[in-house]
């Protein structure tokens, strides 16, 4: 596809969350794709260190609270005058993106609690580290509610050797259109921003009023029922992707972007944000994860009519760096994901779009955005798998040029942070 450019607290083995995601491995290999059996019995083979993150809202009063790893206990937060800025980067650590809202509520009969070093919180830094054991003098404790995201309203179940996706499966997934024509995918992760990959904005694609967001269907076309077209205002991209700067280097590092619309979304079941990984989220060698697209069904094939979706398993660094793989081509920006054999594969037309797993972080199972569909060598090729923006590294990026830029209009680039 070169040119493609297309927790802390430990959990038993058969934690709910990680059967959940083994009967899913196991489903793809009943399904016939017989190289996945290796995918599976490496996911399983390795320690759960996850489990849930360390980083929690109560489901019942929305009440925040941090493990303490050094007394191996929760703790709830106390209130401070650095609620605010404390309950918007609680949100992004977990994958939240925004807060919706936050209040102080009286605390209950407990005795474990945190108090915020005020003057050293930061977006970007883990709360953990501004946090320490206190009394909690104030009687009141942080609540608040952060944007969901990366769940499907809808239960009902052309990348190269993917299938046709149902409606509202992948209510995250947009296409991104230059002049009326799909250029790139992209990922909706509020109701003002989208993820995709620099590359899809080369100096001749870098008028913003002649870009279209579609989204709301499995569908590109307009016409189509569920459509929903959006206006962009803002791009940005990152000004360290390699490629703008000299055409002639091969280094496809830090190939991402964010888009921001002139108006928010109404979020419906067909419209929903997907989450971001949470900080310090590693990926998992082997775990299977999903890529969607509309791009070529085959290398020299046409775009997909219909929405694709395949699923492919994460492959190791060290794999994919190796000589008869892309040959140490693969950063800590990267990550590839694929069969030994090929045959699955994003393509032209796929870049800038999702590629999602699935975990219980949160408690709950959601989805979240941990790759960007970004380059290769051809299309489902034997040892070329698809390469992936690593999204985890970019997180203090996409906090900070979303908070730069908020109303900004025009096409802007910005250094890493």
């Amino acid at each position: 596809m070169a040119e493609k450019k297309k927790g802390s607290p430990g959990m038993t083995i058969f934690s709910p969350c990680r059967v959940a995601v083994a009967v899913s491995l196991a489903m793809v290999v009943l399904g016939g794709i017989g190289v996945a059996i290796w995918a599976l019995v490496t996911y399983l083979s390795r320690t759960e260190d996850t489990g849930l993150y360390d980083v929690q809202v109560s489901s019942t009063d929305k009440r925040l609270r941090v493990f303490d790893s050094a007394q191996r206990r929760w703790r709830h937060i106390c209130s401070s005058s650095a609620d605010q800025l404390l309950a918007s980067i609680s949100c992004e650590e977990m994958g939240f993106v925004r807060v919706v809202n936050f209040s102080s509520i009286q605390q209950s009969n407990d005795h474990d609690f945190f108090c915020v070093k005020e003057n050293e919180l930061t977006y970007g830094k883990k709360i953990s580290t501004v946090l320490y054991p206190c009394e909690c003098e104030t009687g009141e404790v942080l609540a608040l509610t952060c944007q969901d995201c990366g769940r499907r309203s809808l239960t009902e179940e052309r990348i190269v050797g993917g299938v046709d996706a149902k409606q509202g499966r992948w209510p995250w997934q947009v296409s991104l259109q230059y002049d009326g024509v799909h250029q790139c995918g992209g990922s909706i992760i509020s109701d003002r921003w989208i993820v995709s990959a620099a590359h899809c904005f080369p100096e001749r694609y870098r008028h913003v009023g002649r870009w279209r967001v579609i989204l709301g269907s499995i569908y590109n076309n307009p016409t189509h029922k569920n459509v929903v077209i959006a206006e962009v205002q803002t791009v940005v991209y990152h000004s360290s992707y390699l490629p703008f700067v000299d055409p002639n280097v091969e280094d496809n590092s830090r190939d991402i972007a964010v888009l921001a619309l002139t108006a928010p979304l109404q979020f419906t079941d067909y419209v929903q944000p997907v989450c971001l990984p949470t900080h310090g989220q590693r990926l998992v060698d082997g775990q299977m994860g999903t890529v969607t697209g509309w791009g070529n069904t085959g290398y020299y094939g046409a775009l997909a009519n219909i929405l694709q979706e395949a699923n492919v398993p994460i492959i190791s660094d060290i794999v994919c760096n190796a000589p008869d793989y892309y040959d140490n081509q693969i950063t800590t920006s990267m990550f590839c994901a694929g069969f030994e054999k090929g045959g699955i594969d994003a393509c032209q037309g796929d870049s800038g779009g999702p590629f999602v797993t699935e975990d219980c972080l949160s408690k709950t199972r959601r989805y979240r955005l941990v790759g960007v569909v970004s380059w290769g060598t051809g299309c489902a090729m034997a040892k070329k798998p698809g390469v992936y923006t690593r999204v985890s590294r970019f997180l203090p990026w996409i906090s900070t040029a979303m908070r730069t830029y908020e109303g900004n209009p025009g096409v802007h680039k910005m250094a890493r942070v």
